[in-house]
């Protein structure tokens, strides 16, 4: 606004100097020319100043939505694909952008310039201000007849991109599996119609957008021929026709400006109607905000209690586990198993219930001190960015303990000591330059480090590689805390002699009947096992 309004009083000194130019003697006229150039000087600093601001203002916002969208992502439950987040974070974010830098801070500057223009015409002759104003409603009138298509292709030109995005994702992800199946000229086919599509909208879309910027060309042309009309037809003089041309000149950029706000608003409501559920989910609950006394130190016997355990509205048995517990999750239904290593792990689940590791109930801690009670290890999963170091340091950053003893005892040690910069090695591409085994053993280095109360495995021996059961045989032979697994083959990661008890999901009708009351059964103990009173028992 501020800078709208400079340039509103510089087109005032316009309109005072440029008639005293025009009758001023030779010797006065250098004066009044230096002024009228200073005065154009000035109107270009505030430009740039004005730009400037306009960037800074629209990349902090963007910045802070770009956070909120990759916190919505990265948050519980099944986020949106890789391809539709990154279309979401630079598609949608640039309309944003757009919208903030070349819609929001030209109006906060255009609308004063323009009242304060007008208000220098109507000094100089009311009927100037009548010559200006016509076309400027015109355009109004152009801008609201095409802002509603304007919208609509906009929309069209975003879901074409999602669509592209997701696709190429999917596609490059899946590489090697296309190569195999011989299926590189399909796929191409697939991404050539799709890329069509956005070809087509993003066509159509420009074609809404060069009515708005013609119409608002025009419109500066306009302005300036009624100007003219106006003042031969009033008998203005030469001296001030001309002031009056030049002022209008300053108003071409804001009424140019116009079009393309119109444009940007439209697309940036289109982006906003996806953004905006998307950052509904990214606000943080009262147990990750909340502050207090939560600072994530581990206290008390590694003890784990699951209690008021649900799924689907199902309630199952529930779990408690003294420390050095060895339990295998069995159901029929997979997806219970999964629903309730999640809510474990904390990754999302549909699965409801109360857990407490360690003393500590695990829903209302924050995420900073959740990660420090439990280690997580499953199939699949593909590692961060970052060093090998960083990587099994990832649930304790804070800690100060070598990671040397984690990596020897998965097997690492030798092979993160032959990479290029040993633990300092940059982990790219979910987990390059290491194999996948060694990344799974990596992964059971992560949940292993600084011993947390609680250990989920899902099924991590599957990709662990030749000797993989061994290795989970001897990394829980003496383990202090609980573990919870889910394996289809518990004998050979949870021999005899180790010990181990099954916590069966199955449903318990009388659990049904009273939801009240603590379940008494649901543990399956094989004959070689330890009884489970001296280890963990169902509650």
């Amino acid at each position: 606004m501020c800078a709208g309004l400079g340039q509103a009083a510089l087109a005032g000194v316009t309109a005072f100097t440029m008639p005293r130019l025009l009758s001023a003697v030779p010797g006065d006229r250098w004066t009044w020319l230096g002024v009228l150039v200073l005065a154009a000087v000035c109107m270009g600093g505030v430009r740039v100043v004005e730009w400037i601001l306009a960037e800074k203002l629209s990349q902090d916002y963007v910045h802070q939505i770009r956070l909120g969208l990759l916190g919505a992502a990265l948050g519980e439950g099944r986020g949106p694909s890789v391809g539709i987040t990154i279309a979401r974070t630079t598609n949608d974010l640039t309309a944003v952008r757009n919208w903030i830098a070349w819609g929001i801070a030209p109006l906060a500057s255009g609308i004063p310039l323009i009242l304060g223009v007008l208000v220098v015409l109507a000094s100089l002759h009311p009927a100037l201000t009548l010559a200006v104003v016509g076309p400027v409603v015109v355009l109004a009138c152009v801008f609201a007849a095409l802002a509603r298509v304007a919208y609509m292709r906009a929309r069209t030109v975003r879901r074409a991109r999602g669509r592209l995005a997701s696709q190429v994702a999917d596609t490059v992800a899946a590489g090697s599996a296309i190569r195999a199946g011989g299926g590189v000229h399909r796929e191409l086919g697939r991404l050539r119609k799709l890329s069509g599509r956005v070809q087509k909208t993003a066509i159509q879309r420009a074609r809404v957008a060069g009515y708005l910027r013609g119409t608002a060309v025009s419109t500066a042309a306009l302005a300036t021929l009624g100007v003219v009309i106006v003042g031969a037809g009033a008998g203005l003089t030469h001296a001030l026709v001309a002031t009056t041309i030049t002022i209008v000149g300053v108003l071409a950029t804001p009424i140019h400006d116009l079009g393309r706000i119109v444009e940007y608003r439209q697309s940036y409501l289109a982006a906003r109607r996806i953004l905006a559920p998307e950052l509904a989910r990214a606000t943080p609950s009262r147990a990750s905000s909340r502050g207090g006394a939560d600072g994530g130190e581990v206290r008390g016997a590694a003890e784990v209690h699951v209690h008021d355990l649900a799924v689907g509205g199902v309630r199952l048995p529930g779990l408690v586990a003294a420390p050095g517990a060895r339990v295998v999750l069995r159901s029929e239904s997979p997806e219970r198993v999964a629903a309730v290593l999640d809510l474990l792990a904390g990754t999302g689940s549909e699965a409801r219930g109360w857990v407490r590791v360690a003393g500590r109930d695990l829903g209302s801690l924050r995420p900073a001190a959740r990660r420090r009670h439990v280690g997580y290890a499953a199939r699949g999963l593909a590692l961060e960015r970052g060093t090998v170091a960083r990587a099994v340091r990832y649930r304790n950053p804070e800690s100060d303990l070598p990671v040397d003893r984690e990596l020897e005892a998965v097997g690492l040690a030798e092979r993160v000591r032959a990479l290029p910069e040993g633990e300092r090695t940059t982990l790219r591409r979910g987990g390059e330059p290491l194999a996948p085994p060694e990344r799974a053993r990596l992964q059971l280095a992560r949940a292993l480090y600084a011993r947390p109360p609680l250990v989920v495995l899902d099924h991590i021996e599957d990709e662990l590689g030749a000797g993989g059961a061994e290795l989970v045989q001897r990394l829980l032979a003496d383990y202090p805390g609980v573990v919870v697994l889910a394996t289809d083959a518990p004998e050979r990661l949870l021999p005899g002699e180790i010990g181990w008890d099954v916590w069966d999901l199955a449903t318990d009708p009388a659990a049904e009947a009273t939801p009240g009351r603590v379940i008494a059964a649901g543990f399956a103990r094989p004959t070689s096992a330890r009884s489970p009173l001296s280890r963990g028992g169902v509650g």
